[in-house]
């Protein structure tokens, strides 16, 4: 396979050599129509990019959507810099997945045909498989590369490909900058070629192609199980929503044993149409509606749902009047990383830690300061990392070579990892964690939402929100990348009416005194998202403003941190409540200047 630098001639030109090249009939004949009106720029411009370790869109034709002639490309450039950057990459191989979306099954078949017509080997499972079950094999098989074909919680229409490197971790920069300037380098008619698994076993070019079902399945079950302190019998109300982790989680929660699963029947069977949810993203308000309702129905003790590729969890708990409160992720986050930083201090549950080594726990910039403070009482380091799995575990990694040692990591949109076995949030493993805390909690005589009152007594009242500015009009992403800056250039000194006292900016790596004085440097990679630190009358409020990375908007999220030992935590969470409504209208009126 050959690159050349830019697109020769007109857009048709490329188009008909796209259409040409393009090995699915049906995305072929569209584009083909579309060549025929001479109507083909968004077919074209701008092409998807390779971002977030990966890429994600919309089904069609062209590389400005998701279609086989794209997954062909991008997996050929990939296969090139495996082949380039590690050495035995061929023996290694590269693990293969899919979720249950319409278009990705046969994505994934493309996938492996490019992977070993390339000359690598191929590892794919036997039906579809949970992104965390992929990131597993790629370590466990120690594979050079994994992809998945998910969306995760995207609507039914998109199509997504992610990608793990040589370390079963995502690929970060420069690594993808080099995937995505290959990528545009390369020819719309080059000839790449393809092995499907017959054709591989024939041929000495592919070292094999090998299918991984039940073994590999029980292998990630072993892995991700806990010790039960317990046989204190538990009833946890379920939804797969829909997706691709429900079989796995049945099987892990019984072999915990002393679970009883109730599940939302209607959302048990992977449907890539998602029939009983308009966004299958368990965040979206009124997405767990039948999830709390079935578990109110039944008297569960907790309720759990995984999204649609499974590296995500959702929780609810019922609280004191019994009324079913799904939490935030920064909740989940903080109750799980208590009871793990407790079990390996206070020498609970074996965490596998080697002697003399340090453990840590990580979340993300925009996620909850309040972890720091439970962090602190346990005596163990905790760092935050840019926004993303990818970046939290490459972090994980370089610390484990200081000799640290890694107990959990978590990001605020329901991403957790409380295992070292795989490399990326797991759904999964996080509901076997969650089980069993909750399980402990009901032997005491308590609830996991008791406890989770009992850290805010302990450490501080923590009050998350999350405020969207979507902008509209053909210039809508240029002003919003105005205004971002002009926040960044002329920052507020106070925003509904609370003092402003340190702002941080992450495209200069530098947080400093709103007057521009007492300077230091932000020691993580360049980004765009500024940060306030506001002071409260009892506690702190902290805003983080981001660009969205797909659509003109900006996101905001919003936490108040208080003081320990609050003597009414319920009229302090309403108090900060207001005030975070109040903050996220403010700032609304400074980005929009309304």
């Amino acid at each position: 396979m050959t690159t050349e630098g830019g697109n020769s001639g007109d857009l048709l030109t490329r188009a008909r050599a796209w259409r040409d090249a393009d090995p699915d009939p049906a995305t072929r004949a569209e584009l083909d129509a579309r060549i025929e009106q001479g109507d083909v720029r968004d077919c074209f411009e701008p092409p998807l990019g390779f971002g977030t370790a990966g890429l994600r869109g919309l089904k069609g034709p062209g590389p400005a959507h998701m279609n086989h002639r794209l997954i062909q490309r991008v997996t050929a450039v990939l296969a090139d810099l495996l082949r380039a950057e590690v050495p035995d990459a061929a023996e290694r191989g590269v693990v293969i997945g899919y979720d249950a979306r319409h278009g990705s099954a046969e994505l994934a078949e493309t996938a492996a045909q490019t992977i070993a017509g390339a000359g690598l080997g191929v590892h794919v499972f036997d039906t579809y498989a949970p992104t965390p079950l992929v990131a597993f094999a790629a370590l466990e098989l120690n594979a050079t590369a994994g992809l998945v074909l998910t969306a995760s919680h995207n609507p039914p229409e998109y199509l997504g490909y992610k990608v793990y490197g040589a370390r079963a971790v995502q690929i970060v920069p420069p690594t993808d900058e080099r995937i995505a300037q290959a990528l545009g380098a390369l020819p719309a008619g080059v000839e790449i070629p393809q092995l499907d698994a017959e054709a591989a076993a024939a041929s000495d070019r592919c070292p094999y192609w090998r299918m991984h079902g039940d073994e590999l399945r029980s292998t990630y079950r072993a892995a991700i199980a806990r010790p039960s302190s317990t046989e204190t019998p538990l009833r946890v109300a379920y939804s797969a929503m829909h997706g691709v982790a429900g079989d796995l989680v049945r099987d892990v929660l019984a072999q915990q044993g002393g679970i009883e699963l109730v599940e939302v029947d209607e959302q048990a069977a992977p449907d890539g149409d998602f029939p009983t949810v308009r966004f299958p993203n368990p965040e979206e308000p009124g997405a767990l509606d039948r999830l709390t309702a079935r578990a109110a129905e039944v008297g569960a003790d907790l309720a759990l749902a995984t999204d649609p590729d499974g590296d995500r969890l959702a929780v609810a708990l019922a609280d004191e009047q019994g009324e079913w409160q799904v939490l935030m992720g920064d909740q989940t986050g903080v109750l799980i990383a208590d009871a793990l930083m407790d079990q390996a201090v206070n020498g609970g549950e074996d965490n596998d830690q080697p002697a003399h080594s340090r453990p840590f726990v990580m979340n993300t910039v925009v996620s909850s300061r309040l972890l720091g403070r439970v962090a602190d009482y346990y005596g163990v380091d905790c760092e935050q990392t840019l926004t993303g799995f990818k970046w939290l575990w490459n972090r994980a990694l370089e610390r484990e070579t200081e000799g640290d040692h890694f107990l959990f990591a978590y990001e605020d949109a329901i991403g957790f990892c409380p295992t070292r076995r795989v490399r990326d949030k797991d759904g999964i493993a996080t509901a076997v964690v969650v089980t069993e805390m909750a399980r402990a909690a009901k032997t005491a005589g308590t609830t996991l939402y008791a406890q989770l009152q009992a850290i805010y007594q302990r450490h501080g009242l923590s009050v998350n929100r999350q405020v969207s500015i979507k902008l509209s009009g053909d210039d809508a992403r240029d002003r919003m990348n105005e205004r971002l800056q002009a926040l960044r250039q002329t920052p507020p000194i106070e925003v509904a009416g609370l003092a402003v006292t340190r702002i941080h900016d992450y495209q200069t790596a530098q947080r400093h005194a709103p007057d521009g004085s007492d300077a230091e440097p932000i020691p993580l990679p360049a980004t765009d998202l500024v940060q306030l630190d506001l002071a409260g009358r009892e506690g702190t409020y902290h805003v983080s403003i981001r660009p969205s990375g797909t659509e003109p908007k900006l996101k905001i999220y919003l936490e108040y941190l208080g003081a320990p030992a609050s003597a009414d935590l319920a009229g302090e969470s309403q108090e900060a409540d207001g005030q975070l409504e109040r903050i996220g209208q403010d700032l609304e009126r400074k980005l929009t200047n309304e």
